[in-house]
C-alpha cells in the first residue's frame, strides 16, 4: 500500500467528539470506533462505510399499513463502487447523519457486493431524525458511516446463545440468528425470545418460522397485551391462552406466551444440561437493556463478560 493509501485508511479510522450521537448508546463509536473489513481485505477492496458515504433509497415500506414503521432500503451512491464492498458484521449499527442529527440504526439485511443495507425504523411523534426519515422520498441520499460494534461469533465454539428482543430491536438479531444456522459446521442453538405488545407488532414472522425448520433454533413470542373481540377476552382485558381466535392466528409450531418475560420464565429456557458456552444478547432501548440485564444473565448463568446489548 503506498503511503497515501495508508493515510487514506488512517484518516477513516479517526473518530471525533462530534462523531457521537449524544444518546447514550451501549456500543458507542467513541468506545467501538469502525475496524477494517478482513472480508474487504481478502477481496482487495475497501469497506465503502468506514467513513460517511451516501447511500440512495432504493425502497420503502410500511409494516401492515402503519406509517410509523417504516423498512428502509439503500444502495451505495458513489463513483468508486468498483473498488468497495459494504461489510457490516452482525450485531453492528451504523451512524446516520444528517446535518448535526447523528442516530444509530443496525442493518436486518445486506449485501456484500452490491453494496446494499436494510433498516427497520419505529418514527417517534416530534423526533427530530424521524420528521427526515417521514419525509424521504425514493432516491434521496443519506450519510452513514460503520460499522460500529463489539460483538464477534466464533463458529468454532459451541454456544448456547439466548437472544432477547423488543419490538423493532428484533430486526439486527436476525443477522445473528442467520450466520449460526447458515453454517452447517455450527453446533451452537438459539433461543429467540421475542418481546411485543401484540401478534400485529411481531416483525418478521415469517422470518422466524424459516429459522424454526434447523434443529438448533427455538423461538417464543412474549404479548402480554394481545386482544381479540370474544367475550372472554374483553372481561380480561387481553386475550387468555384458551382463546380460539388467538389459536387460530397463530402459525405451525408458533409458541406464543401471553405475558411478560420474567425472571421465573427465563429460568424456564435455561435448561443446563445441554452442553455450551453461554451467551446472552439483549436486543432494545436503554430501558428493557438495564431491566432485563442482570436478571437474564442471573437466570441463564451466563457470565457478565458474555453478555451483548445492542
Amino acid at each position: 500500500m503506498t503511503a497515501d493509501g495508508e493515510q487514506k485508511v488512517e484518516d477513516a479510522f479517526t473518530i471525533q467528539e462530534s462523531d457521537c450521537c449524544g444518546n447514550g448508546c451501549t456500543n458507542c463509536i467513541l468506545d467501538n470506533k469502525p475496524k477494517p473489513s478482513q472480508r474487504a481485505l481478502l477481496a482487495g477492496k475497501r469497506n465503502i462505510i468506514l467513513k460517511y458515504t451516501r447511500f440512495r433509497l432504493l425502497q420503502r415500506d410500511s409494516h401492515k399499513g402503519d406509517d410509523q414503521v417504516l423498512f428502509l432500503h439503500f444502495a451505495a451512491d458513489s463513483d468508486e463502487k468498483d473498488d468497495c464492498v459494504l461489510d457490516i458484521p452482525p450485531g453492528h449499527h451504523v451512524m446516520l447523519r444528517i446535518g448535526s442529527l447523528l442516530r444509530p440504526y443496525s442493518p436486518y439485511w445486506t449485501d456484500f457486493a452490491s453494496k446494499e443495507f436494510k433498516i427497520l425504523v419505529k418514527l417517534q411523534p416530534d423526533g427530530p431524525m424521524s420528521k427526515n426519515l417521514a419525509a424521504m422520498q425514493l432516491n434521496d441520499r443519506l450519510e452513514f458511516r460503520g460499522p460500529i460494534g463489539n460483538y464477534q461469533h466464533d463458529p468454532a465454539v459451541t454456544k448456547c446463545i439466548f437472544i432477547i428482543a423488543q419490538g423493532v430491536a428484533i430486526a439486527p438479531t436476525l443477522l445473528l440468528v442467520g450466520q449460526v444456522l447458515e453454517n452447517e459446521d455450527d453446533m451452537s442453538r438459539i433461543w429467540h425470545l421475542v418481546c411485543s405488545p401484540d401478534l400485529q407488532h411481531v416483525y418478521f414472522r415469517d422470518q422466524l418460522l424459516e429459522f424454526a425448520k434447523y434443529w438448533n433454533y427455538r423461538s417464543c413470542l412474549y404479548v402480554p397485551h394481545q386482544q381479540c373481540g370474544s367475550a372472554a377476552c374483553l372481561v380480561a382485558g387481553h386475550c387468555i391462552q384458551e382463546c380460539d381466535e388467538l389459536r387460530r392466528s397463530l402459525r405451525y409450531k408458533e409458541r406464543v406466551c401471553l405475558h411478560r418475560l420474567d425472571a421465573s420464565e427465563l429460568e424456564s429456557h435455561a435448561n443446563p444440561a445441554i452442553p455450551g458456552l453461554r451467551v446472552l444478547i439483549i436486543a432494545g432501548d436503554s430501558g428493557f437493556q438495564q431491566a432485563m440485564g442482570e436478571a437474564a444473565a442471573r437466570a441463564l448463568a451466563v457470565a457478565q463478560e458474555n453478555v451483548y446489548l445492542l
